[in-house]
């Protein structure tokens, strides 16, 4: 019997002491209070709530991802900071983990956990990580800069043939085997607390084309093509632009299977790229704008690609047809919705020579490596489909005398062309080839008429010097508009 009465208060005490402990954690849960004896990484926690553990553990991870990294780049030190890698606290789960220690499980477990807080305690590792992924992309920003890339060969013009500038190899960071080697070295090998040092590993880039590609460009052009432009004060403006957009052009190497825009070399459209305000066609009229003239331009460099045999990419015609090229031999040029592009379609670099001649005609020649047989020579033909005579709109002014007529603007014809380009071997044609259809549209011949009644006190000498005077001003203005018509 005694033995039996010691048992059951054995069972009695152990009881008594689980129900306190159930009490006591039922109390911590309502306050989220982390029991004592707990601890994350180097962060006694006993006592606090998630967020001021959290809080406290944000200080832990800050220090963490503050190291300072130093990579050697291609002889270059380049410094950053595992967080600005993306190193950062994985498992914030840990917390959670924290303040439910000896608080859930069966009584058994609790029991258990608690006599472990109040002899051993209990502590729980902060777990950083890196996604190797975000590390490429982090590592590829902070480098990009320190590489240096392969250059190819390229060709400068002298007057008497191409001076060839050697290719240059380069030097380019192997992100994938630098990732590994940082990604080990933290998560295996760092201590934790000392900054860190690392050399990136680096490979050769070899050019893709070198001096024996350029070697194969000859001193006579592919083709070349020359317009002829008014020379004057009148035309000063419109000729600065043709000036500048040769000199942007010009010296321009495209490599084999590139594309080249004219819009994208030009561009932008400002005065301190050297573009000046001149007439270019705008809604069936002829306005001032930057870069006016600039379709004579990339129209001289389209007959000289066609003559080249360079393949052409994207070409438009202009809204109404211009006088410096045949209809339908035009390549205009608008915004970001017309643009000349051509493609190498050789085995060898092609130079793009523009000449710009201040006596009034500017030439493009296209050099490269011909591969066309001895003998072989095309030619372009421009051939008008439909043609759609100008007709005169008349405008009437209230403000002006009967009689009084004047000349707004100028009329376009308007056109349908064709585009034929004719091949021949050894002075025989042996092909004739559509090569496309162009409509210009017609632009009416605007007149102003007076509608203004003369007074009846006006004297008849007074009104023969009104009508002399209004003749004469029609006669000098209808001038003026054609010589704005010639300049574009």
């Amino acid at each position: 019997m005694k033995g039996i009465k010691k048992v059951v208060l054995l069972i009695a005490c152990v009881i008594l002491t689980m129900g306190t402990v159930c009490v006591w954690a039922a109390s911590e849960d309502a306050e989220e209070k982390i029991k004592n004896g707990v601890s994350i990484d180097s962060v006694d926690v006993s006592g606090m709530t998630a967020s001021e553990a959290t809080k406290a553990l944000k200080t832990v991870v800050s220090d963490k991802t503050a190291t300072t990294v130093t990579l050697d780049v291609n002889g270059k030190s380049v410094q950053t900071t595992l967080g600005d890698l993306g190193y950062k606290w994985g498992n914030k789960t840990v917390v959670d983990e924290a303040v439910n220690t000896g608080k859930i499980g069966n009584i058994i477990k609790r029991y258990k956990d608690g006599l472990d807080l109040q002899h051993n305690g209990m502590k729980f590792n902060i777990e950083m990580s890196f996604n190797k992924d975000t590390l490429k992309k982090k590592l590829q920003t902070i480098c990009a800069d320190y590489e240096i890339k392969a250059k190819n060969a390229s060709l400068e013009a002298t007057g008497h043939g191409f001076k060839i500038i050697k290719e240059k190899e380069g030097v380019t960071v192997d992100y994938d085997k630098t990732v590994e080697q940082l990604y080990t070295y933290v998560t295996e090998k760092w201590n934790k607390k000392a900054n860190i040092k690392l050399t990136a590993t680096t490979t050769v880039s070899k050019p893709k084309y070198t001096t024996e590609d350029c070697e194969k460009v000859s001193n006579e052009p592919m083709g070349s093509y020359t317009t002829e432009f008014s020379v004057g004060s009148s035309y000063a403006n419109r000729n600065l632009n043709i000036q500048n957009g040769a000199k942007l052009i010009n010296g321009a190497v495209v490599y084999p299977g590139e594309q080249y825009s004219c819009n994208e070399n030009l561009y932008p459209w400002t005065e301190d790229n050297g573009w000046h305000p001149a007439g270019t066609y705008v809604d069936g009229g002829v306005q001032d704008s930057l870069g006016g003239g600039i379709c004579q331009v990339s129209s001289t460099l389209y007959n000289a690609l066609l003559r080249a045999e360079i393949k052409v990419v994207k070409r438009f015609p202009h809204s109404m047809a211009v006088g410096y090229v045949p209809l339908s031999a035009d390549a205009a040029l608008a915004g970001d919705y017309k643009d000349l592009v051509f493609e190498n379609d050789t085995d060898a670099p092609i130079y793009v020579q523009g000449i710009y001649n201040s006596g009034g005609s500017i030439t493009f020649n296209i050099y490269g490596h011909d591969t066309r047989k001895a003998g072989h020579s095309v030619k372009y033909e421009s051939k008008t489909v439909k043609t759609t005579p100008v007709k005169t709109q008349t405008k009437k002014d209230s403000s002006k005398p009967v009689g009084y007529s004047e000349v707004e603007s100028s009329g376009h014809v308007g056109y349908v062309a064709e585009l034929w380009k004719i091949t021949y071997e050894n002075g025989k044609q042996v092909s004739k080839e559509l090569i496309h259809t162009s409509t210009y549209a017609m632009s009416p011949t605007i007149v102003v008429k007076g509608t203004k009644k003369a007074s009846t006190t006006t004297k008849k000498d007074d009104s023969d010097k009104d009508h002399k005077k209004s003749s004469e001003e029609t006669t000098k203005k209808s001038t003026s508009s054609k010589k704005s018509k010639k300049s574009e």
